[in-house]
């Protein structure tokens, strides 16, 4: 009956229709919409199917790019639309109409056509091609209409209004058409949905568009629901936190007194202006958060390292400088030189505190006490103490602070050695600073600059205050093993006091009287008839240590303790030690070259040597072998001392004449230069001369006098240049029992300072000239 009426009422369509484009829009058979007209040439159209028919036909414009702005062309029209009828028309004040039109059936488009006035389209009326059975149709629209009655459920698209009308509708067309006017379809869906030739296509279109909304329904209902749980978990747990806030109150453990007592300190505490704003700040910043929050935490942990700071809070320097004098003789033996610059650098900072004076570094080798007398210092002046250790440190942060946005966060080493020794005005001793790394977190030596600058560090910044800091009346000393490592700026801000290493005596006396103490308190022996006589020390000294400072004495001297405390309780005796069974307990002695160092041999020269662990004596060798005038080095050498090797076979080709050696005979024979112990690396220019005299050995076959040691720079000239270490190099001389020393000339003010004591016992010969040298260590050629 329907498809009946459908056919009798399209055959009233002409084949010419007026075309109105639709924006954003697809129209559906049965579908009433209401558009809104603005061009003249398609008004015109509606005016002529005014006069005629009232038909038309409704053809949707394909998506435009968002940068499209301009009329919408034929090319841009869809090939098939929908023919309507108008069923009302509105003039519009601007010119243009509303009308009201509504769809009839589809249609494809066969050509269209354009004049001056209008627009118009030639059409052939589409049906479907394949309508299923009765039974099929029934099947499919019950399907849909079952995802429909879901929607409805939900209100979340039809509402009750449309389940009543849908309900009505018995043609199973008009149902369809029915859902599609009221489905929210992309212009694209909709116009493949209008484009479809077969009933089963549409039907399966029209099921995956209602079921595309459903499963999104069931996602926006989850959503939904997981908001309402985590709101009353929210709720819940607010709850919690108001009782656990009371419960808190009644034990005098809540928040807010914290936070009151936060602030009684904040007024109590002479910070600066900024600093007190800071903490006010974070205060009520903490107020308004939650307390059981990650943030609350870490302004609770700022707050608190503001308020721990020792603002304005100093020690009074003791003024008594003989006070001070005692206090570092009576903990250090020797060092009288070190001692009087110390003296002169506290008088000045007495007589003026808020001078600038200089920041002392103590540069020497290992167990010389550098830490110890920065203790002696803080002890004599009365001021609280913290040593720093930089060794290996390679992150700026260490220094400036880490910034509080990283997690476990904490102020810069300076920072928590002020917080440490609870005043403004400590002794901070910066140990290892030669030992300070950098990588790709910035340069600690960098950031130390400002730290030990006194015109910068009265502003001192450190990054997790985040305010200033006055380190200005802070006395900073620092230690050094190698000040070659230290860069020139941060050098440059520090008065360097050489500790050059202590004699053999000092050595005994040293052990005397604080080693031996120390190790009898530590070994629980002091009322005990242990005893340690001075030649136990001079054998331990001379035979098992043979270092710069004490530490390795100290050591031995604690194991002879500790074997006298085994053998007391195991074997209930007290033992003695002596030099005859002193290998018993200690092992065969170390030190078992000092023959062979004097002896006189040919090509072999005693060289002195400085290391950041104090002087050594090398020995350097050198041979002559057929060959073809080749030079040889070995012994792990760097390229000074290996330049120097070629500056001395090069003085000696250039003076053949003046040594007696043929010329020919530097062709025939290659020279071989070693320095044992190859495993260690050995570098820098001192060895000019010692390399000199064992390659003239070598070469005229004369021997080296085994008693003499040496070091300076040698030139091209024969010249001899001054040296560094020269106190270090003295001493290992001294170590060895090498008692003839030859030294650069230009070097005789190092021992202007020195204690005589230094140098006791050594022949000293001071040579400005190569020849010097040859005419002391060379022995005359045996007959």
């Amino acid at each position: 009956m329907e498809n009946s009426k459908q056919n009798k009422f399209t055959e009233q369509i002409p084949s010419i229709l007026p075309v109105i484009p639709t924006v954003d829009v697809v129209v559906f058979p049965n579908m009433v919409v209401p558009l809104l007209v603005l061009d003249e040439k398609i008004i015109e159209g509606i005016n002529k199917a005014l006069n005629k028919d009232k038909k038309i036909l409704l053809l949707a414009t394909k998506k435009q790019s968002e940068e499209f702005n301009g009329p919408v062309g034929i090319q841009d029209l869809y090939k098939t639309g929908t023919v309507a009828n108008i069923i009302r028309v509105m003039n519009m004040p601007d010119g243009g109409i509303k009308i009201l039109a509504q769809g009839i059936t589809k249609a494809s488009v066969d050509e269209i056509v354009s004049d001056q006035n209008s627009l118009y389209a030639k059409i052939t009326i589409k049906e479907f091609k394949e309508i299923p059975s009765k039974i099929e149709l029934e099947g499919k629209i019950r399907s849909i209409l079952q995802q429909v009655e879901k929607l409805s459920s939900t209100g979340y698209m039809f509402g009750p209004d449309f389940q009543i009308i849908l309900s009505q509708i018995q043609e199973p067309e008009r149902v369809i058409e029915f859902i599609l006017s009221h489905l929210n379809l992309k212009t694209e869906d909709a116009q493949k949905i209008l484009e479809t030739e077969n009933m089963n296509d549409l039907l399966q279109a029209i099921y995956d568009q209602l079921n595309n909304e459903v499963e999104i329904n069931k996602v926006k209902e989850s959503i939904q629901t997981n908001t309402r749980e985590s709101i009353n978990k929210s709720q819940r747990e607010y709850f919690l936190r108001e009782q656990i806030r009371a419960i808190q109150k009644e034990l005098g453990d809540d928040m807010e007194s914290e936070v009151e007592d936060m602030k009684v300190k904040i007024s109590q505490l002479a910070m600066s202006e900024e600093a007190k704003q800071e903490a006010t700040r974070q205060i009520k910043r903490l107020e308004r958060t939650a307390p059981d929050s990650m943030e609350a935490t870490v302004l609770r942990n700022h707050i608190e390292w503001l308020v721990s700071l020792p603002w304005g809070k100093y020690t009074k320097d003791n003024a008594d400088i003989k006070n001070a004098k005692n206090v570092l003789d009576n903990d250090h033996y020797g060092l009288d030189l070190v001692k009087d610059r110390i003296l002169d650098f506290l008088s000045v900072r007495v007589l003026k505190e808020d001078s600038n004076s200089p920041i002392l570094c103590f540069s020497g080798p290992p167990g010389v006490g550098k830490t110890s007398l920065g203790k002696s210092i803080a002890k004599s002046l009365g001021r609280n103490f913290f040593r720093l250790s930089l060794g290996g440190v390679h992150d700026e942060s260490e220094i400036r602070g880490h910034r509080r946005t990283y997690v476990g966060s904490i102020p810069g080493r300076f920072i928590q050695a002020i917080k440490s020794a609870a005043s403004s005005n400590p002794l901070i001793m910066i140990d290892e600073i030669d030992k300070i790394g950098s990588s790709s977190r910035g340069d600690p030596a960098s950031a130390l600059l400002e730290v030990l600058d006194p015109e910068q560090n009265s502003t001192f910044y450190d990054n997790y205050l985040g305010v200033h800091f006055d380190l200005s009346k802070v006395m900073f000393i620092t230690t050094a093993n190698d000040l070659s490592t230290i860069p020139g700026p941060l050098r440059d801000r520090m008065e360097i006091i050489q500790i050059p290493g202590y004699t053999h005596e000092e050595k005994v006396e040293i052990a005397k009287k604080h080693l031996i103490k120390k190790a009898l308190q530590n070994t629980g022996l002091e009322n005990k008839s242990f005893n340690i006589d001075d030649k136990i020390l001079d054998e331990l000294v001379h035979n098992y240590t043979r270092e710069s400072g004490v530490r390795e004495l100290e050591r031995y001297i604690y194991k002879l303790c500790s074997k006298f405390a085994r053998y007391l309780l195991e074997d209930k005796e007290e033992i003695k030690i002596n030099s005859q069974n002193i290998t018993k307990y200690l092992g065969p002695r170390k030190i078992l070259n000092e023959e062979l160092i004097h002896k006189n041999k040919i090509g072999v020269t005693n060289g002195l040597a400085w290391t950041p662990y104090g002087g050594e004596v090398l020995q350097v060798e050198a041979i002559l072998m057929h060959g073809s005038g080749k030079l040889i080095l070995t012994g792990q050498l760097g390229n000074v001392m290996k330049e120097s090797a070629q500056a001395a076979l090069s003085y000696i080709k250039s003076h053949s004449d003046l040594f007696e050696i043929k010329e020919e005979f530097f062709d025939k024979f290659d020279v071989h230069i070693h320095l044992p112990a190859g495993a260690i690396p050995k570098d820098g220019p001192s060895a000019g001369i010692t390399l000199l005299s064992s390659l003239l050995s070598a070469f005229t076959g004369r021997e080296v006098n085994g008693e003499f040691a040496m070091t300076g720079e040698l030139n091209l000239q024969g010249g001899v240049l001054p040296i560094g270490g020269l106190k270090e190099k003295m001493l290992a001389a001294k170590r060895q029992g090498l008692k003839n020393l030859i030294l650069p000339k230009l070097n005789q003010e190092d021992l202007i300072d020195s204690d005589k004591k230094f140098y006791d016992g050594l022949n000293l010969i001071w040579v400005d000239d190569v020849c010097d040298v040859i005419k002391n260590v060379l022995l005359p050629k045996k007959a």
